[in-house]
Parts: C-alpha cells; structure tokens; sequence
C-alpha cells in the first residue's frame, strides 16, 4: 500500500512539473511577443500568431476524437462535437479578442492596452518563477 501512494504521488507531481513547464514557458512566449508587437507594431499580428501552436497542439487529439465521434455515432457525436466546440470558442474568445484589439491598438499607434499587457504578464511570469517547483 505504500508503494502504490508513493507512485501516486510522483504521479501527480510529474503532473505538477509539466502543468508548471507549460505555464512558464506560455508566459515566456507571450511576453516575447507582446515586446516584438511594441517594436513592429505593423506585424503585431504575426507576433500574436506565433502563439497560436500553444492551442492547436493539444486540440489535434480532441479534433480527431471529435471526427471519430462524428463518423461513428451521428447525431450524439454530432451533439457532442457542438458542446465541445462551443465551450472551447467561449475560453479562448477572451483571450483572443483582447490580443486582437492589443495589435490593433499597436498598429494604429496605441500603446497603453500593450504595456498593460506586458506588466500582467510580467508580473504573472514573475510568480511562476518565484514559486519553487514541486519535486
């Protein structure tokens, strides 16, 4: 019985390693591109874009999960793909809109929703660094 807590627990904790990995290195990446959005305000957007391959990634099994469902058991899946879809467009809306409206404001030389974005970042990259990683 011990042994099986003990590797549930290193479980989790390689769980907790890779959420944190993840984490820092997202933040890592989206503040390297709201600083490359400042200096090349006109290519704001590919900067946003680059961040991009954080979502596809982890929704390439969901998409084949959800054609799988589709081909296999018609309207349920149907259903299913629909609920998925939805809920994943309601998470990443915000987040999305508010990037979009960042490069634009940037193109059109407005940098204050920028440099908010940059301290939230910062400030939220300085956290993550600070907390110790779980061993």
């Amino acid at each position: 019985m011990i042994e099986v807590k003990a590797s549930e627990n290193r479980g989790s904790s390689r769980l907790k390693r890779v959420s944190r990995w993840v984490k820092l290195n997202f933040n890592r990446h989206e503040i390297w591109a709201v600083k490359a959005a400042q200096k090349v305000p006109l290519f704001a957007l590919f900067a946003f874009g680059t961040l991009w391959i954080w979502f596809f990634l982890p929704m390439i099994p969901i998409g084949i999960l959800s054609v799988v469902l589709l081909e296999n058991t018609g309207f349920l899946g149907a259903v299913f793909s629909l609920v998925l879809g939805l809920g994943g467009l309601a998470i990443v809306s915000p987040w999305f809109f508010r990037w979009y409206f960042i490069c634009a404001g940037l193109m059109f030389g407005r940098t204050q929703m920028a440099k908010s974005k940059e301290n939230e970042v910062s400030n939220r990259l300085k956290l993550l660094e600070d907390t110790k990683a779980p061993s």
